[in-house]
């Protein structure tokens, strides 16, 4: 199931699907990752590039972390100093934690994807 580079782009849903499923963004068959964090360069598949360049996923992981683990953890320690014998903070936290190492393959392939939607939406920049 490769895709050129010509045809449309999936819908976000689909992409996003794709990359927490740490597949390629663009054909959904070639896998993201030789080891658990440690990408591959290109698709084996269809040979999409995944990064332009290294910085490329910064944003969005920064945003993924921070909204979805790192605040509630900062909301849960605020807490904690006003709820001082709730043992349910303790369990919370250690779930929250162990969701943050478990999630990240499928948060940076989600960020890939994204970005991956991004590129194809914005205007292709011309030779002059």
């Amino acid at each position: 199931m490769t895709t050129s580079a010509a045809s449309p782009t999936p819908p976000l849903g689909t992409l996003v699907a794709r990359g927490a499923r740490r597949r390629c963004p663009r054909c959904g068959e070639g896998a993201l990752f030789k080891r658990l964090n440690v990408m591959h360069d290109h698709c084996a598949v269809c040979g999409y590039r995944y990064l332009e360049d290294q910085g490329d996923l910064f944003g969005y992981l920064f945003v993924l972390d921070r909204a979805l683990f790192i605040l509630p953890l900062i909301a849960m320690v605020f807490l904690r100093v006003w709820v001082p014998d709730a043992s349910w903070f303790y369990v919370v936290w250690a779930v929250l934690m162990i969701a943050v190492v478990v999630t990240l393959p499928q948060r940076t392939g989600m960020s890939i994807a994204f970005d991956y939607w991004l590129r194809n939406r914005r205007p292709k920049e011309t030779a002059i």
